[in-house]
């Protein structure tokens, strides 16, 4: 039997664990975004962006398999959550384009395509690579890192429910924030965008925590791409 001094030292370490789990994972995306920006473009650049999916990809596995002492899991949906996703995706999209509607003459298109031009985005054949790239392999590697380890990480530190996915939705949302002043953006369009980025990234973490499954918020996280690669299509073609 435990005493409770053992009880509450294991409840700290796992604590500690689980804030070096979002350090280690979670400021990866900002880190590597800010060192791109500054070893510019080319070779050091796209070493960079490579390691860092590769660390993503690695690091949460290592952690789940020789940390946590888990086991692999290809995260089946067990509890449904498939029509709920499909509505929230084109609920979140349909916002999105009403939002650029509104307000997208208010931002210089020049901005986009400076920031694109160096990789080659401006090519509508390496655009549409690029789209298919985004929303079948990074939105489904975002699902596996933010909402499943990230947010059960969050759930260790901070406590389960509405805690852990305001924590995740944070860490998401953080290296867009930075992308996006780095490419130029208004403040006021990178504030709107970050809190939307929020608001998408809450809602993904909460069908986690409903559905405990990736594939569910991954299926909103790829309709909302859909949307948002579809403006910019509109915008640079």
């Amino acid at each position: 039997m435990l005493e409770g001094g053992e009880v509450t030292t294991g409840f700290m370490e796992d604590r500690r664990r689980a804030l070096l789990a979002l350090l280690l994972v979670g400021a990866a995306p900002t880190v590597s975004t800010l060192l791109s920006y500054s070893a510019g473009d080319g070779a050091v650049s796209q070493f960079i962006f490579i390691f860092t999916k590769l660390w993503l990809l690695c690091v949460p596995l290592y952690w789940l398999l020789k940390i946590d002492g888990g086991t692999l899991s290809w995260s089946k949906p067990e509890q449904g959550g498939y029509a709920m996703s499909i509505g929230l995706g084109l609920a979140m999209s349909l916002v999105m384009l009403v939002a650029w509607f509104l307000l997208g003459d208010s931002i210089d298109p020049k901005l986009l395509s400076d920031a694109l031009e160096p990789v080659g985005l401006l090519n509508p054949t390496v655009y549409l690579t690029a789209t298919i790239y985004w929303i079948l392999i990074n939105s489904l590697l975002e699902e596996y890192v933010f909402r499943w380890f990230l947010v059960t990480k969050s759930e260790t530190l901070v406590g389960g429910g509405n805690p852990a996915i305001v924590l995740s939705a944070l860490i998401f949302v953080a290296h867009h924030t930075v992308a996006l002043a780095i490419f130029g953006f208004p403040w006021w369009a990178n504030l709107l965008s970050s809190i939307a980025l929020f608001v998408g990234g809450a809602i993904f973490s909460w069908l986690y925590v409903r559905y405990r499954s990736v594939w569910i918020p991954y299926i909103a996280h790829a309709i909302c791409d859909v949307a948002v690669f579809g403006v910019g299509a509109t915008i640079l073609f």
